[in-house]
């Protein structure tokens, strides 16, 4: 199935520049409700339609996914909240909004783009750590969603960094932007019924969907 990835809409976190896994849980901006709203509009009128939706578990993408809900006729009680698909695990720098905790942070990220994976947050994440927490909830989507249309509507720092090891694709080279949005194609594999082993390829990062039709965002 082909399943497309959403970054939830602007946060209290975007302004506020704190690193926030699970400490730090703030709710979306008015803009950033203006983007989720904007998003489930336009992938309203996707043919085939989506018929299931998933949440990383932070509050951002949990509201984030209830406003693209609407337009979709999907009952928002019905979007599993998945710890799995939460952003990347900071450790120590969970909360953090300061110089040297973002210093830190782009440093581990930048090492992990140059091959070292096994670069970890202190308290947190390695890069393996990461991409298979991230394997795991996509494995979990695909055996609820079933035949379904599939959205994620999750984060974008987690998947750009894990596409170098989940999908074996190089970096895409800039971030997704808030209510921006990725495809990924993934294959299950022999494995557990309630999480199956997948395969994971990037199709494409930063979708624009004019007229209902999917098209990278570079070509727009």
């Amino acid at each position: 199935m082909n399943i497309l990835w959403a970054r939830h809409g602007e946060n209290v976190a975007n302004l506020t520049r704190t690193l926030s896994h699970r400490v730090f849980d703030g709710e979306l901006t008015d803009r950033g409700r203006e983007q989720a709203a904007k998003l489930g509009k336009h992938l309203a009128v996707l043919d085939p339609p989506i018929g299931f939706i998933a949440s990383s578990a932070a509050r951002r993408a949990v509201e984030t996914a209830a406003i693209v809900s609407g337009p979709l006729g999907i009952d928002p009680a019905s979007i599993p909240a998945l710890d799995q698909l939460r952003e990347v695990n900071v450790g120590e720098f969970d909360g953090r909004s300061d110089d040297a905790a973002w210093a830190t942070y782009d440093d581990i990220l930048g090492a992990w783009r140059h091959g070292e994976f096994h670069r970890s947050f202190p308290g947190g994440e390695d890069l393996h750590e990461l991409s298979e927490r991230l394997r795991q909830g996509l494995g979990s989507v695909a055996a609820m969603a079933g035949s379904r249309r599939v959205l994620v509507v999750a984060h974008g720092a987690n998947l750009r960094a894990a596409l170098l090891v989940l999908a074996g694709a190089s970096d895409p080279g800039h971030d997704l932007a808030t209510g921006g949005v990725a495809e990924l194609a993934i294959q299950t594999e022999p494995g557990s019924v309630q999480a199956p082993a997948i395969r994971v390829d990037l199709l494409s990062w930063g979708l624009a969907l004019p007229n209902g039709k999917l098209r990278s965002s570079r070509d727009a």
